[in-house]
């Protein structure tokens, strides 16, 4: 149940650092427009099975990502890490819940690499991001 518990909260992060990320403004671009193939796998503290799925990244959200935003009244506090100009990298510390997440990314054009690490009381969960392009995005197949 505590690993339950940890896993809501790192999926919690995931989904505020999505939502920030495809909402930056373009600066340099670090990423090819197109569609991507993008796969996450816990790696600890079990070895999960690869989740993969596709998505379509338009050319407006192709430049490096900042990190999410944090207001000084949540509980949960973003720290920007240092990082090269193909990076982002960034803490997060949620002091109520006792929890601490790093996360870094490396972009390269046509694939990415990442980490995230969340460490609580009940331990730790690592998990791996991987993404390469695979496309144009019009060579998405309709939905049935």
């Amino acid at each position: 149940m505590r690993l339950r518990n940890a896993l809501g909260v790192f999926i919690a992060v995931i989904g505020v650092a999505g939502t920030v990320a495809g909402a930056q403004q373009p600066a340099s671009a670090v990423m090819a427009p197109g569609l991507w193939e993008i796969t996450i796998q816990t790696r600890a503290p079990i070895v999960g099975v690869p989740l993969t799925h596709t998505v379509c990244i338009a050319k407006a959200l192709v430049s490096r990502p900042d990190p999410p935003r944090s207001k000084p009244s949540d509980d949960c506090q973003v720290q920007p890490d240092a990082a090269a100009a193909n990076e982002t990298a960034y803490t997060v510390r949620c002091a109520q819940r006792a929890t601490t997440s790093s996360w870094r990314f490396t972009y390269a054009g046509d694939h990415f690499d990442g980490t995230s690490t969340l460490t609580s009381g009940q331990g730790e969960v690592r998990q791996t991001f991987t993404g390469k392009r695979i496309g144009a995005c019009d060579d998405v197949p309709p939905a049935p």
